[in-house]
């Protein structure tokens, strides 16, 4: 796997892609996203961001019965060569920037929702949000979101969407909270992902008022290791706001009666369903971009 490290992307200790120049606009029309989204023989959706391309992985969310109750929608990016970048370096490395942050939150719900549409539609979606492109859809110059529009010209129903509010830390909660009302208002369904870890407060949970709770993995092996509280306390907090509850990491049979024993409503990990990549088609060379060229939009 490739790794980020100072706006360069390293395979073997070899700097194999430059991350393009920074692009301080957030960029919100169709148009100028439509340049760079490509539909692949297959019929799938991808797109590019500096010089990265980014597909889209699904991994399927399971009943304890096992019956398929939905696909939580993945990123993957590849440099030029098709090394395969860690996604979680890259957003760390953003972290700061806000712009770019907003950028690959939105191209990324724009793929997946066409390739869930493609090729998943009758099941429900989970899809993440990151906390500051919640807050900008709050901004005066865009009180007209795309994403409701965009997701019933998929032909999909918003209340089989569900809404992952990543964990990362945020200064402005308020809006937070404003924002995330305003998107159940449109019909969305509202979930707090990897609960326990980072920004995933129980004080966010509780202003939210998810419908869902995804637990994180690291409560579980907690509980497997012998560390019964955190996670009996994510179940109870979820129990007192009527919010189901999604166990993550069910890695094994143990991890999975485990779970069900809980009383987990939902469970997601590599027992239950790997993630897949959706198409074949050998991926497109990803065009070298210019500053001017970085244009990404609201989905």
């Amino acid at each position: 796997m490739a790794l980020v490290q100072n706006n360069n992307v390293y395979f073997d200790g070899l700097v194999i892609s430059e991350i393009g120049p920074r692009v301080e606009k957030v960029l919100r029309t169709r148009q100028e996203l439509e340049q760079y989204v490509t539909c692949l023989e297959d019929g799938s959706y991808c797109a590019t961001y500096h010089n990265l391309l980014l597909k889209s992985a699904f991994q399927p969310i399971v009943t304890p019965s096992g019956e398929l109750y939905a696909y939580e929608a993945l990123m993957r990016m590849y440099t030029e060569d098709g090394e395969l970048v860690n996604t979680g370096d890259m957003i760390r490395m953003y972290q700061n920037i806000e712009a770019h942050l907003i950028n690959i939150d939105r191209l990324a719900r724009v793929i997946h929702l066409r390739n869930f549409a493609e090729f998943f539609s009758d099941s429900k979606l989970f899809i993440n949000m990151t906390p500051v492109a919640i807050i900008d859809s709050l901004r005066p110059a865009f009180k007209q979101s795309l994403l409701i529009p965009r997701i019933l010209e998929l032909g999909l129903s918003p209340d089989h969407i569900f809404i992952e509010i990543l964990e990362h830390y945020c200064d402005d909660d308020i809006n937070l909270v404003n924002a995330i009302r305003a998107m159940h208002q449109d019909g969305l369904q509202i979930a707090i992902d990897d609960y326990g870890s980072q920004g995933s407060s129980e004080i966010r949970t509780r202003a939210v008022m998810p419908g869902l709770i995804k637990i994180d993995q690291s409560l579980l092996q907690q509980y497997l290791d012998g560390q019964l509280t955190p996670m009996l306390d994510a179940i109870q907090v979820a129990r007192e706001i009527n919010a189901k509850v999604l166990i993550e990491g069910v890695e094994n049979k143990r991890a999975f009666q485990t779970a069900i024993a809980l009383g987990a409503d939902l469970l997601q990990g590599y027992y239950t369903g790997h993630p897949k990549i959706v198409g074949q088609s050998d991926m497109p060379n990803i065009p070298s971009m210019s500053p001017e060229k970085l244009l990404l939009t609201e989905s």
